[in-house]
């Protein structure tokens, strides 16, 4: 390995091509973290050139790490892999290219000429592939086209004429539109365009600006000199320490080391570019394995941040988590997930034998269970594994997706049995939901159910067995009559909330509809109502006319016990009014202005509510009482060990 500090100018006056591995993640530099300091430390430089101080120190940007590439031909420019760097490099030349559009938009050809040489390789007629091989910079393929655009554009009207979307429409503006709307290396250019724009128009570069009008026409410095101090501020004292590697050298172990200080790269990146250093020292087509099989993970739906637990990640991080946990049956630590990624690879306990016999038989599997995922968090489709996602994510039960995704990926299962499997899943959530148990232990519980299926051969009567043979409170499978009771005594509302009750009484309203009926009418903007209000005193008598005071209210609320006293009984309504038997769907054109009317008043509104079958249960009623309440909640019941059955062992 040799290493030294090497000037910005230096690096990038060199007939040298510096290739951004493909598996690489794209451009993310940004303004507020990286573009604004960086120019802030060029315009200081700059500050002091124009003043002519002495110049104490250079600003360092951090490592490249580069990788010699063998040169097969003497007319080809020698070539470098970059294996860390690619933000820097790629936002140098962003820079440069900015300054060179704006030294021709006033006229500065000498500048404009001499900044090219930095951005661009001379004397293409001595290449073999000039059309490659005059850019210094190779970015990823996600990148590349608009950077290749923007180095290799004649002028910047040519480059706005091309992007011209990404331009702000008002006459005489020539600006990129907000830098956080548009490609992140088009905002780059079009950050450090404005900023030299700036700089150079107006007083900004000034040593105190404090005591002058900086918007002031009358300046001492040609807009030429300010614009050189600029560009070469930046080429001569900014350095980067460059690192260039033997043959020797492990460039991934060097890779990490270097990531594994200050803000790092996502676990994602690093397992990314683990993955393609080992298919490139196999000789396993990295580039074509990462076009078939490792394309997908690119689309934006896995850089989307989301919140399990107290994590907020992107979702590929979730998504290795999962996987991991599943192949293992054992938990993950997200917040170590690169060493969790490579501790999986490593032969399982008690083997000799890898994880993967090659590399891409490991991305071919992530590939998979990378689908099986995305259409688990997406549920957007009308698959098996996408209707079930909508049902099980009003539970908010993530800890089951280790599971989920190893028996989905099962091929030695019929579909039937999978379906059926996942429907037995759902069913143990939502029945020990509904009798109030624990979800502390739902992570063990499911990892272990993965451990025992490995063991004992996957299939469906495994699986179910393994779930009803847990006796634990942490675990167990309520009975028909435990569920039953919860559902017909246990106050739902409370105990569940809204968002969860809603999840019980739409799966109990798509039942009632039955296979004769439409269900893909049933509108997402059901919300749960009470038949008798929470607010009953006013207008629900008992059951024996009597209409409580303030009093009974009073003492009703300093006793639990329901007895046939009055205060026994206003405990018992109190209950039972927020049990499923007292508990509908309604749309929004239920008239709310008549949720704590009597019931006579409501039936109206309920009946208005004709499309939905959990209203057409009660409407025909003349009188809705605890008795009405309990009888309903019965018969609802009933309807739920057909949702969520509990088969035999």
């Amino acid at each position: 390995m040799k290493a030294g500090p090497v000037e910005i100018g230096t690096l990038l006056q060199n007939r040298n091509r510096y290739c951004v591995p493909i598996y690489q993640r794209h451009y993310v530099w940004e303004k507020n973290k990286q573009w604004g300091p960086f120019w802030q430390d060029i315009r200081t430089k700059a500050v002091e050139r124009l003043a002519g101080r002495e110049r104490r120190f250079s600003h360092f940007m951090g490592a490249v790490v580069l990788e010699s590439r063998a040169k097969p031909s003497v007319r080809q420019v020698p070539s470098f892999q970059v294996v860390d760097g690619q933000q820097r490099l790629t936002t140098f030349l962003l820079f440069l290219t900015a300054a060179r559009h704006y030294a021709q938009s006033i006229g500065h050809e000498t500048s404009a000429a001499n900044i090219q040489r930095y951005v661009l390789n001379s004397d293409p007629h001595l290449m073999e592939a000039p059309e490659i091989e005059i850019f210094k910079v190779w970015p990823t393929q996600a990148d590349r086209t608009l950077f290749l655009d923007i180095v290799k554009s004649e002028n910047r009207e040519l480059l706005r004429e091309k992007y011209n979307n990404y331009w702000y429409r008002t006459r005489g503006r020539d600006q990129v539109q907000e830098y956080n709307f548009v490609p992140k290396i088009l905002g780059a250019y079009g950050y450090f365009y404005d900023r030299i724009r700036h700089s150079v128009q107006t007083n900004d570069l000034h040593a105190d600006v404090t005591e002058i009008d900086e918007n002031s026409v009358e300046d001492e410095f040609p807009k030429e000199l300010k614009l050189d101090a600029i560009w070469q501020s930046m080429l001569e004292e900014f350095k980067v320490v460059e690192i260039i590697l033997d043959e020797g050298d492990d460039a991934q172990v060097i890779f990490e080391t270097l990531n594994d200080r200050g803000e790092p790269l996502l676990a994602a990146d690093l397992v990314r570019n683990n993955i393609f250093q080992r298919a490139d020292a196999r000789n396993e087509r990295a580039e074509e394995l990462f076009a078939k099989h490792w394309k997908p993970f690119e689309d934006p739906f896995w850089f989307q941040l989301e919140k399990q637990g107290r994590y907020k990640k992107q979702r590929v991080e979730f998504f290795l988590a999962n996987f991991i946990a599943g192949k293992i049956a054992g938990e993950v630590g997200i917040s170590k997930l690169f060493s969790e990624y490579k501790a999986f690879l490593r032969p399982p306990k008690g083997s000799m034998t890898p994880r993967y016999a090659t590399v891409a038989e490991e991305i071919q599997d992530l590939e998979v269970y990378g689908r099986i995922y995305k259409e688990l968090i997406e549920r957007s489709s009308n698959s098996p594994i996408g209707e079930f996602s909508k049902r099980l994510n009003l539970w908010d039960v993530t800890t089951a997706n280790p599971l989920i995704l190893r028996l989905w990926a099962r091929t030695d299962l019929s579909q039937a049995d999978k379906i059926h499997a996942l429907n037995f899943l759902l069913s143990l959530i939502v029945r020990r939901s509904v009798c109030e148990l624990t979800t502390k232990n739902y992570n063990n519980l499911f990892l272990s159910g993965i451990s025992k299926l490995d063991r004992d051969g996957w299939s469906l009567s495994s699986l179910q067995s393994y779930f009803l043979e847990q006796t634990a409170e942490s675990s167990r499978f309520p009975t028909d009559d435990q569920f039953i009771t919860s559902l017909v005594n246990r106050p739902i509302y409370r105990t569940l909330g809204p968002t969860k009750t809603r999840a019980l009484l739409l799966e109990l309203e798509r039942k009632k509809h039955g296979k004769f009926q439409e269900t893909a009418g049933i509108r997402d903007d059901l919300t749960v109502e009470h038949i008798m209000p929470a607010s009953w005193y006013s207008n629900w008598p008992m059951m024996d006319g009597v209409i409580p005071t303030d009093e009974d209210r009073r003492l009703a609320a300093m006793t639990f016990l329901e007895d046939d006293t009055l205060a026994g009984r206003m405990v018992k309504r109190n209950r039972v009014l927020n049990s499923i038997g007292n508990l509908t769907l309604v749309t929004q054109s239920f008239n709310s202005k008549v949720s704590n009317e009597s019931f006579p008043k409501k039936l109206p509104e309920f009946k208005n509510q004709s499309v939905l079958m959990l209203t057409k249960d009660f409407v025909e009623k003349t009188n809705w009482d605890e008795e009405s309440i309990e009888s309903r909640g019965k018969s609802l019941a009933a309807l739920a060990l057909t949702v969520w059955p509990r088969p035999a062992v």
